[in-house]
């Protein structure tokens, strides 16, 4: 594969998607991934989106793991964050309300960080995932609020319903105390808690 390798010629999303499994370590890897995401970008390029779609699908069923395939599922999750339309924020979320197994906190909070650099955000929706009664999906719903919060994406008229949500939050699974007390003092305060949330993050 060159560094400017034509995506039409691999095959299928399939065949493609094993293709950049074993080239992960490649120094192009991060090259590759830049081109798809400027195909997305550039318009509805059918075979972009087909291994985009694959690729959820792999690592709802397991196919992809987070332990073996993180710096593949990374790039992946990434692109859908620089395309930033409604279809790819569709994407996003619904790979995380159709989680039925555990992935690590890490790749949680990776893909909750990007929530705010969409165009378009669904913030009942986003109150409705951190509402689940499974602690892995309610913990992606409540760091992805925190995120909102921090790059103040979260619509005015929202903030009390968020505080008053996170007021009475507990999740006994994931240790989330911290994040949920610093984005609360955050809405209680914008201005004058924003760099120590920052820099509470930062240590945390």
């Amino acid at each position: 594969m060159s560094k400017g390798f034509p995506f039409s010629s691999v095959g299928t999303p399939t065949e493609f998607i094993e293709l950049l499994k074993k080239e992960s370590e490649n120094q192009n890897f991060d090259h590759w991934l830049d081109q798809i995401a400027e195909k997305a970008i550039s318009g509805n390029d059918k075979a972009v989106w087909s291994f985009l779609y694959q690729a959820v699908r792999d690592a709802d069923s397991g196919r992809l793991s987070w332990g073996f395939h993180k710096k593949f599922l990374s790039g992946i999750f990434h692109i859908l964050a620089r395309i930033g339309d409604s279809q790819a924020y569709r994407l996003l979320i619904n790979y995380v309300k159709s989680l039925d197994r555990t992935i690590p906190i890490g790749a949680l909070e990776l893909i909750s960080d990007l929530v705010p650099t969409f165009r378009e955000i669904d913030i009942n929706e986003v109150l409705s995932i951190a509402a689940n009664p499974d602690p892995l999906k309610s913990a992606f719903g409540v760091l992805a609020l925190s995120q909102l919060v921090l790059e103040n994406r979260l619509p005015e008229e929202k903030t009390e319903e968020t505080k008053l949500f996170l007021q009475s939050y507990t999740n006994d699974r994931y240790f989330l105390d911290d994040t949920v007390e610093r984005t609360l003092e955050l809405l209680e305060s914008p201005d004058s808690n924003l760099l120590s949330f920052v820099e509470g993050i930062a240590l945390s």
